[in-house]
């Protein structure tokens, strides 16, 4: 029994690292000749209206609901969609019967998720002091945006998924109390102060660790620009659709960390100093 449940783990830790292994070769590919400080140019933006953002690649069948939702929320909000999709029609279709307003941006290559930092950015500079990230895959309350703003601090990142590490290793995690101190927050359901989005310096992501943005915003803020990592009590839900990007990209972001902390970066939280853990994923 022994032997075969490591045998199991060895074979998980293999798919993983041969995955990583793929996404790292699918970073360099994509991000070849693309200008990671240019600028993104939206229309105005309503300036009493939060802005949310959000990107769109596979899923496109939920643009209508996720729509809804921010529809259904008790302060005013705007959307903003990056567009990694080459269905431009049907994204345009199912963003045509919105009822709030919406700024889309379709973009020509799939950046992943680092696209939404672009919108953050040109949100900031109209202004606005705030910004909500969410994700496609998520389901979510009339109240979700208003929690995240009603706990939100200045100079912090604080979102629904959120958890420590209680040694220095990815792999050991401690989901965080509401209100408790993070050395991770998730992209999807958090509210961050914009003003770290004019920091140019925070496209600087290494080219092979692009796709896990998420960790790289996490050490850029709380090592770089001082901003403190919460978890929010705002409440949102998870659709498992099998489409979740998470195993391809495992091994990358356990990767990133320990280059993260390698510069430096002691996460927030963090109370076993002792060096990064061995992990059979690893």
């Amino acid at each position: 029994m022994a032997q075969h449940a490591m045998t199991d783990r060895v074979a998980r830790a293999l798919r993983l690292r041969a995955a990583g292994v793929r996404a790292f070769i699918r970073a360099e590919r994509t991000l070849l000749g693309w200008n990671r400080g240019q600028r993104t140019r939206l229309p105005s933006l309503a300036a009493d209206r939060v802005p949310v953002i959000f990107c769109t690649w596979h899923r496109l069948e939920r643009l209508p609901r996720t729509l809804a939702m921010l529809a259904a929320q008790d302060i005013p909000v705007q959307a903003l969609v990056w567009n990694n999709s080459p269905d431009r029609a049907a994204v345009e279709a199912a963003v045509a019967g919105a009822s709030i307003p919406v700024v889309l941006h379709h973009n020509p290559r799939n950046v992943g998720g680092f696209g939404r930092f672009y919108l953050a950015r040109e949100a900031a500079e109209q202004g606005h002091g705030s910004v909500v990230f969410i994700d496609d895959d998520q389901d979510f309350g009339t109240s979700a945006i208003s929690d995240l703003l009603a706990h939100h601090r200045p100079r912090s990142l604080s979102g629904w998924w959120a958890f420590r590490l209680p040694q220095l290793d990815f792999w050991h995690q401690e989901v965080a109390a509401p209100g408790e101190i993070a050395s991770y927050v998730g992209t999807g359901g958090m509210v961050a102060d914009a003003t770290i989005f004019r920091d140019a310096r925070l496209f600087g992501c290494p080219r092979r660790f692009w796709f896990v943005e998420d960790v790289w915003l996490c050490y850029y803020a709380s090592h770089v620009a001082g901003y403190g990592l919460f978890k929010s009590p705002a409440q949102f839900e998870l659709i498992d659709d099998g489409r979740d990007q998470f195993p391809s990209l495992a091994w990358v972001k356990d990767r990133l960390m320990r280059w993260v902390i390698r510069q430096g970066w002691q996460p927030p939280g963090t109370r076993d100093q002792s060096p990064l853990a061995s992990h059979p994923s690893a």
